[in-house]
């Protein structure tokens, strides 16, 4: 099957994926049935599986169970899935259960993980693409601050030791499992880092409850997105807090640092779990975000699935970001987000002295940033400088996705306005 291709669009290029993966996906198309046969995505099946591979049956809650059976059923009906696209959503789903069963036994039987206090921990958030990551591995170089790493969220149990988080092998696990997406689409390297050791997003501790951006961002699957964005994020947030205990019961900081967009539109879901969270918000130019955007998640798509609607992406993310960045500005405007709980940073700000924007976080939060942290910082900073020195850039152009440059840059006046956010196309 060719890619979908909306002529209303100059059109989404897919990029070349690996030969392997084409000669797997022909395996599908030969069955007739792009590997149902082989790959069954069925919510029971994967449960009962879970519950055979761990020896485990004790869910912790049924709260799951319904986002579940949303999302198995939208991969089934609307994601078209060719045969390694069934196979990443098979095992990735396996994981989450496994982990869940993994973490709802660890806790049962060390009641003291449900004391552990997680007090004012760091969220940072912001559109995508718009320095998220970069300040977050920045913060991680801070002796004092407490990430989740990908290897621990993947592999939850038993709770990483300080002393084991180097060597630990669900590290190479991680990374073995996370950068096959890497060997699928080559190009994808340059579009987002992964490694199985570096920090990662909350939405891999939102799997848990099987409500995340994950699943949206890899496959096409409306139905599900338009549940996940009706759902009470309550029980979400509680199982978030639960991580951290857990995370956190044998290797503890003085604070936990935590990153992902997605937070943007729950804050006060987010502050109703933490009362006394410290939130960053990263601010971009909404029109230079959108075509990366589009592009790392068609991306994404096209590894899991011979049909991109590119069109549909590009109106989703056109039409969500102002939504989303004037619901924030509302929420702040009528105190459902207090001001005193947010950090502005300007994404033009960090990318252009790094280390003076960390200071001016950590004065604002009334800490000085440490002589050891600066200095680990800086050393990250000339490593990340060099390491990318001569590697893929990713291209993207806001002209691929059809829009109307006049037009939406008048739909993100107001929100660049209020944070001083420069224009960027």
């Amino acid at each position: 099957m060719e890619p979908h291709s909306d002529t209303r669009l100059p059109g989404w290029q897919p990029p070349v994926r690996a030969p392997w993966v084409e000669r797997l996906v022909q395996i599908g198309r030969n069955l007739g049935d792009d590997g149902r046969s082989l790959v069954c995505l069925d919510a029971d099946a994967l449960l009962a599986a879970a519950e055979g591979a761990t020896g485990l049956s004790t869910w912790g809650g049924d709260s799951f169970r319904e986002p579940l059976a949303v999302l198995c059923r939208a991969l089934e009906e609307e994601a078209q899935l060719h045969l390694l696209g069934r196979i990443f959503a098979r095992s990735e789903l396996q994981r989450v259960l496994q982990a869940r069963l993994g973490v709802v036994d660890w806790c049962n039987r060390h009641p003291q993980v449900a004391r552990e206090p997680v007090e004012r921990p760091v969220f940072i958030t912001g559109l995508g693409r718009s320095g998220t990551t970069l300040l977050h591995e920045l913060l991680a170089q801070d002796p004092a601050n407490r990430v989740p790493h990908l290897w621990e969220m993947f592999f939850p149990i038993p709770p990483p030791h300080d002393a084991s988080t180097l060597d630990d092998p669900r590290i190479d696990a991680a990374e073995r499992e996370i950068t096959l997406m890497d060997a699928t689409v080559p190009a994808f390297t340059a579009m987002h880092e992964n490694a199985g050791g570096l920090p990662n997003e909350c939405i891999f501790l939102f799997a848990q409850e099987l409500v995340t951006d994950l699943f949206t961002g890899e496959f096409r699957v409306p139905s599900y997105t338009m549940w996940v964005s009706a759902c009470n994020m309550g029980p979400v947030y509680a199982t978030h807090r639960r991580m951290l205990q857990l995370l956190q019961s044998r290797d503890r900081r003085e604070r936990w640092v935590l990153k992902a967009p997605s937070h943007l539109s729950q804050l006060p879901a987010l502050l109703a779990e933490y009362p006394d969270a410290r939130i960053v918000w990263t601010h971009r130019d909404p029109l230079r975000v959108v075509g990366s955007l589009c592009n790392l998640m068609a991306t994404l798509h096209w590894m899991r699935s011979d049909y991109v609607d590119y069109a549909a992406i590009v109106t989703a993310i056109s039409f969500g970001m102002p939504y989303l960045c004037e619901k924030v500005m509302q929420q702040r405007k009528m105190g459902a987000v207090p001001e005193d709980r947010i950090t502005d940073v300007l994404y033009a700000e960090l990318v252009r002295d790094p280390l003076a924007c960390v200071r001016r976080i950590y004065e604002g939060w009334g800490e000085t940033l440490s002589v050891d942290a600066e200095a680990r910082m800086r050393e990250f900073l000339e490593a990340r400088a060099s390491g990318r020195a001569g590697s893929a850039v990713h291209e993207y152009d806001f002209a691929t996705t059809g829009l109307d440059l006049r037009s939406e840059r008048t739909r993100v006046a107001d929100y660049q306005e209020r944070y001083a956010v420069p224009s960027e196309v």
